[in-house]
């Protein structure tokens, strides 16, 4: 039989955790977050356009939030595998996706069913660029005007082909429309990433591809691949000498993306506010300006969370009918 010092010890004891559980849970609840690294998922390959706009930036936001942020670049189907694996994680600010118009809404157009819906499951916190697309063409094939390119193209239809960094991306769809507004009759070869797309370009093995300035501007200064026009409404710094489409021949063509993060949706607003003002300050400190505009994308100035939603939205309802319009569905 328990000696009674011993029973009251115990009674005791239970009283007084039973009193401290409720005080772990208020500073268990009151710890700050961040408590630990953050995982920036980028669902494309390294070396592409959003992979280095994403690494210009993290540093800054580290540097703001006070703990690492590490890049996991988790590529595939269009980049919709990687923001998936975003939208179902818990919602706790430790897992956040660096993506793109495409796997937002172009996707959305593009496929009949996604594994996650990007607007009911991802919760927008900052826009950072704006990212023109620019027509290029291997510098061996000797092409160097839009007129050239279609007489080409035109000549054997069929034979030809172009490029892009995979199903579904904004390349893809530039290049849809192109041949569709163009009247060609070309094949699409989807590659893993801008790399090797660039790669197969430079090679002869595709005859043209549409990709952002960050790809192609260093390739068209080392005389490796002629850039052939930028499909938006005026010529671009990273490749001043390149003519508009409307300047080349096929008026009305623009074809652009953008670059976001997004965290899984049910995240704090606290966080969701820090995350955002931690962005905004990496966008606005001069280094980092000067590194994306080197890279031939624009800045959005900064905008709060509902200014955000509201350009997303926009977004959403323009190109998700369009992209549906051209019937070319991908599962």
């Amino acid at each position: 039989m328990p000696h009674p010092s011993s029973s009251r010890r115990h009674l005791l004891q239970a009283a007084a955790l039973t009193t401290l559980a409720p005080l772990r849970t208020l500073v268990c609840a009151a710890d700050p977050w961040p408590a630990q690294p953050i995982k920036l998922v980028v669902p494309f390959p390294a070396g592409g356009n959003t992979d280095l706009i994403a690494r210009i930036l993290v540093k800054t936001m580290a540097d703001e939030l006070g703990q690492a942020i590490v890049i996991d670049n988790r590529s595939g189907a269009g980049g919709n595998i990687g923001v998936e694996s975003v939208a179902k994680t818990a919602p706790d600010g430790y897992t956040l996706a660096y993506s793109t118009l495409s796997t937002y809404a172009l996707n959305v157009g593009l496929y009949h069913k996604l594994a996650y819906d990007p607007v009911q499951d991802l919760a927008p916190v900052a826009l950072t660029v704006q990212v023109p697309l620019v027509l290029v063409v291997p510098a061996g094939s000797g092409i160097r005007t839009l007129t050239e390119l279609l007489k080409q193209l035109k000549s054997q239809p069929g034979k030809f082909s172009y490029g892009s960094a995979g199903n579904g991306t904004s390349g893809h769809i530039a290049c849809h429309r192109f041949v569709r507004m163009a009247d060609v009759d070309v094949q699409h070869v989807p590659y893993k990433g801008s790399a090797p797309a660039m790669t197969d370009l430079m090679a002869g093995n595709v005859h043209f591809s549409i990709d952002a300035p960050s790809v192609v501007a260093p390739l068209v200064r080392a005389r490796r691949l002629n850039a052939i026009a930028v499909a938006v409404s005026g010529r671009i710094q990273a490749l001043p000498q390149v003519p508009t489409f409307d300047e080349a021949g096929l008026p009305g063509l623009r074809a652009y993306t953008w670059n976001a993060v997004w965290a899984p949706a049910g995240t704090p607003q606290a966080i969701l506010d820090r995350l955002n003002a931690a962005v905004n300050k990496a966008l606005s400190t001069p280094a980092n300006t000067r590194q994306i505009e080197a890279a031939g994308v624009v800045p959005y100035p900064a905008m709060n969370r509902s200014q955000v939603q509201e350009f997303m939205k926009k977004e959403y309802d323009a190109w998700v009918p369009l992209v549906r319009s051209m019937r070319m569905s991908l599962g």
